[in-house]
């Protein structure tokens, strides 16, 4: 008996099984089952995991005329879901729209609809995608949260509002939250302890481009957080504390300041990034510091500001334990190694992953080396090559030839001789300094199994193409290799 290979054994189903298949696709997947069958057609239409993503409709080139047009019919399309919704719960329910205003009574009865089906995750982007995240200008609220979410909030686990204002001291209904990721709204600190303290199951605070906080400081033992990011909010006073949490996520965007993150044994990820700092004197003792109460994390992502500033002042870096001489130059003090050590935190991190942004940039060569040496233990290096805030007021904190920095007078770090395994390269372009990072760590890497070589598609200030970085990538497969077990991968 043969079986004929173009029958359709999936929609041959029951209506229930296909309902579960859907459940496992994005909204939008799931939609656009409609097209494959009779079957199909409706199945999504049953959805638990429901996006209403205007991004879907709207399309951010096109006059606003035409976006006005399209954000109609993005609002039909959700009025005609929710009139014919047939199920009594969902899971997951998603909002985005940039112009709320224009239909309160709509995004009322969608948050309603969403709240009267005991959701458990529920995400509100009120957000305008021409807001500049960087810019210094706040936005007011564009939606308030309607009150029937408070009140069958119960199930709620994970909750998201973006530009989205609230009553912190509505919280306590939402016992069973665990994520909570708040964006682009006015909060004070006095707020945010509320909720920490109304929500005793959260773990994780995601804080995006708010303001109105002072200085961040979250000092209460018990709390079950376990992740925690701020990104770009604007800090008065440029001061954070957290004790009392373990965390095992930190995640920071903004500006530098003062750091301090008590007993932080259980950390395993950290993500540093200071782009949008202005400042270059006296952040060095800050960066030294922060990265002392990051000893614990096993990854960790750092950016350009924090490679040049780390080690901008002698006096601050003998404060963290840095061993060190202090010299001057033009009236300038400067540090170089203490004898023949290489500039490195006494106390070692236990980083195995470190993730460098970076444009390889001779102002960073000497804080790449020093997070090299800080990290006995590394084990993957990547390398994420892409433009970065270079500032120009920069003095090496010793003197340095930068065409023989990764070539004459070597004291090679520990990591890259015994435990270094894998190197991946982003955004390769085969510029000079990129050729001479990986020939020293090629040259050195004993225990190197891997090179992963990932080329850029960006065009050159030149011309350069893609077929122009991958000629100059095959320069790499003649350099010294001290390993043998070598697997270099070029895509």
């Amino acid at each position: 008996m043969t079986m004929d290979r173009n029958i359709d054994m999936i929609s041959n189903l029951p209506s229930s099984l296909l309902i579960i298949i859907a459940g496992f696709l994005s909204f939008k997947e799931a939609a656009r089952t409609s097209v494959l069958s009779k079957q199909w057609l409706n199945i999504w239409r049953d959805a638990m995991h429901i996006q209403f993503n205007e991004n879907f409709f709207v399309k951010s080139d096109e006059p606003e005329e035409n976006q006005k047009v399209q954000r109609e019919v993005f609002i039909n399309f959700a009025r005609q879901f929710i009139a014919n919704y047939s199920k009594q719960d969902i899971k997951t329910l998603g909002l985005k729209c940039s112009k709320p205003g224009d239909f309160l009574a709509d995004m009322q009865n969608i948050v309603m609809f969403a709240s009267s089906r005991h959701v458990r995750e529920l995400g509100l982007d009120f957000s305008d995608p021409t807001w500049r995240e960087h810019a210094l200008e706040n936005h007011q609220a564009a939606f308030e949260l309607p009150s029937p979410v408070y009140e069958h909030g119960r199930a709620l686990k994970s909750l998201k509002l973006f530009s989205c204002s609230f009553d912190a001291s509505n919280f306590s209904n939402f016992c069973a939250l665990k994520t909570l990721s708040l964006g682009w709204i006015k909060i004070n600190m006095g707020s945010i302890m509320a909720i920490l303290e109304s929500c005793p199951l959260l773990e994780s605070l995601s804080l995006k481009r708010c303001w109105d906080i002072v200085s961040f400081e979250i000092s209460k033992p018990g709390l079950r957080l376990k992740s925690l990011v701020i990104d770009e909010c604007d800090i008065a006073e440029d001061f954070v504390l957290v004790e009392g949490p373990r965390l095992q996520f930190f995640k920071f965007s903004g500006n530098v300041g003062e750091f301090l993150l008590v007993d932080q044994s259980d950390l395993v990820k950290a993500e540093l990034d200071f782009e949008t700092e202005t400042a270059f004197d006296e952040i060095g003792l800050f960066l030294c510091e922060l990265l002392e109460d990051l000893l614990a994390a096993q990854v960790l992502t750092v950016c350009s500001v924090f490679l040049q500033a780390s080690l901008t002042s002698g006096v601050e870096c003998m404060k963290s334990g840095i061993n060190i001489v202090l010299f001057y130059v033009d009236g300038h003090s400067q540090i170089v190694p203490s004898g023949n050590e290489p500039l490195g935190l006494e106390a070692p991190i236990d980083v195995r992953y470190l993730i460098l942004k970076t444009a390889l940039h001779i102002n960073e060569f000497c804080g790449i080396r020093f997070m090299l040496r800080s990290c006995p233990r590394l084990e993957i290096l990547t390398i994420d090559i892409g433009p970065a805030n270079i500032f120009l007021e920069y003095g090496a904190p010793y003197p340095f030839n930068p065409h023989e920095f990764w070539s004459e007078n070597l004291l090679v770090e520990e990591c890259v001789t015994t435990t270094l395994k894998a190197v991946n390269v982003k955004g390769f372009k085969g510029m000079m300094n990129e050729l001479q990072v990986l020939k020293y760590l090629l040259h050195f890497g004993h225990a190197m199994e891997e090179l992963n070589l990932c080329v850029s598609n960006e065009a050159g200030s030149n011309g350069e193409t893609r077929e122009f970085y991958m000629e100059r990538a095959q320069q790499v497969l003649q350099f010294n290799m001290a390993s043998r077990n070598l697997s270099i991968a070029i895509l």
